[in-house]
Protein backbone atom coordinates (compact mmCIF):
# COMPACT_ATOMS: atom_id res chain seq x y z
CA UNK A 1 0.00 0.00 0.00
CA UNK A 2 1.40 3.47 -0.71
CA UNK A 3 -0.31 7.03 -0.70
CA UNK A 4 -1.90 8.27 -4.11
CA UNK A 5 -3.26 11.34 -4.85
CA UNK A 6 -7.01 11.28 -5.00
CA UNK A 7 -7.87 14.74 -5.35
CA UNK A 8 -6.51 18.48 -4.69
CA UNK A 9 -7.90 19.86 -1.27
CA UNK A 10 -10.14 22.69 -3.28
CA UNK A 11 -11.90 19.81 -5.45
CA UNK A 12 -13.45 18.78 -2.05
CA UNK A 13 -15.65 21.39 -0.23
CA UNK A 14 -16.12 20.97 3.06
CA UNK A 15 -19.41 19.08 4.39
CA UNK A 16 -19.27 17.14 0.48
CA UNK A 17 -18.02 13.89 -0.78
CA UNK A 18 -16.61 12.95 -3.61
CA UNK A 19 -15.80 9.35 -5.90
CA UNK A 20 -12.69 8.36 -6.38
CA UNK A 21 -10.91 5.70 -8.05
CA UNK A 22 -7.65 4.44 -7.33
CA UNK A 23 -6.00 0.91 -7.77
CA UNK A 24 -9.39 -0.28 -9.15
CA UNK A 25 -10.61 0.22 -5.81
CA UNK A 26 -14.14 2.69 -5.28
CA UNK A 27 -13.74 5.43 -3.15
CA UNK A 28 -15.88 8.46 -1.49
CA UNK A 29 -13.68 11.05 -0.16
CA UNK A 30 -15.28 13.47 2.19
CA UNK A 31 -13.87 16.80 3.62
CA UNK A 32 -16.03 16.58 7.26
CA UNK A 33 -15.09 19.00 10.38
CA UNK A 34 -11.54 19.63 9.05
CA UNK A 35 -10.54 16.68 8.11
CA UNK A 36 -10.30 14.17 5.21
CA UNK A 37 -11.87 10.62 4.90
CA UNK A 38 -11.62 7.66 3.18
CA UNK A 39 -13.82 5.08 3.05
CA UNK A 40 -15.57 2.33 0.28
CA UNK A 41 -17.91 4.21 -1.77
CA UNK A 42 -20.57 1.23 -2.02
CA UNK A 43 -23.47 0.81 0.95
CA UNK A 44 -23.44 -3.20 1.69
CA UNK A 45 -26.97 -2.62 2.07
CA UNK A 46 -28.47 -1.89 -1.62
CA UNK A 47 -24.93 -0.54 -3.60
CA UNK A 48 -25.87 3.46 -2.86
CA UNK A 49 -22.75 5.55 -3.69
CA UNK A 50 -22.15 7.01 -0.40
CA UNK A 51 -19.77 9.78 -1.72
CA UNK A 52 -23.54 11.29 -3.04
CA UNK A 53 -24.15 11.01 1.12
CA UNK A 54 -25.74 14.22 3.33
CA UNK A 55 -22.37 14.78 5.84
CA UNK A 56 -23.28 15.32 9.97
CA UNK A 57 -19.81 15.73 11.58
CA UNK A 58 -17.64 13.14 10.63
CA UNK A 59 -20.82 10.60 9.59
CA UNK A 60 -22.60 9.77 6.11
CA UNK A 61 -26.02 9.42 5.85
CA UNK A 62 -26.46 7.29 2.89
CA UNK A 63 -29.07 8.81 0.07
CA UNK A 64 -30.85 5.69 -0.44
CA UNK A 65 -32.02 4.17 2.54
CA UNK A 66 -30.63 6.19 5.67
CA UNK A 67 -28.29 3.90 6.56
CA UNK A 68 -25.26 5.84 8.94
CA UNK A 69 -21.50 5.44 8.58
CA UNK A 70 -18.87 6.71 10.79
CA UNK A 71 -16.49 8.21 7.99
CA UNK A 72 -13.21 7.69 10.78
CA UNK A 73 -13.84 3.44 10.96
CA UNK A 74 -15.80 2.68 8.30
CA UNK A 75 -18.52 1.29 10.86
CA UNK A 76 -21.99 0.94 10.32
CA UNK A 77 -24.15 3.28 12.72
CA UNK A 78 -27.68 2.08 11.88
CA UNK A 79 -29.52 -0.22 9.67
CA UNK A 80 -30.65 -1.05 7.24
CA UNK A 81 -26.55 -1.40 6.36
CA UNK A 82 -25.58 -5.37 7.67
CA UNK A 83 -21.71 -3.80 8.24
CA UNK A 84 -19.64 -1.34 7.93
CA UNK A 85 -17.21 -0.47 5.13
CA UNK A 86 -13.60 -0.42 4.52
CA UNK A 87 -11.64 2.43 5.64
CA UNK A 88 -8.60 4.02 4.56
CA UNK A 89 -5.50 6.44 6.01
CA UNK A 90 -5.66 10.43 4.35
CA UNK A 91 -3.04 12.50 4.63
CA UNK A 92 -2.72 15.58 2.99
CA UNK A 93 0.57 17.26 1.21
CA UNK A 94 0.46 20.54 0.13
CA UNK A 95 -3.12 21.05 -1.75
CA UNK A 96 -2.43 16.84 -2.48
CA UNK A 97 -5.55 14.56 -0.82
CA UNK A 98 -3.86 11.52 -1.12
CA UNK A 99 -5.21 7.91 -0.40
CA UNK A 100 -3.66 5.10 1.34
CA UNK A 101 -5.07 2.31 -1.43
Amino acid sequence: MAFTKAATVQEIPAGKGMQVNLNGKVIALFNANGGFYAIDDTCPHRGASLSEGEVQGTEVICPWHNAWFDLTTGAHLSPPAPHGVGCYKVQVVGDEVQIDV
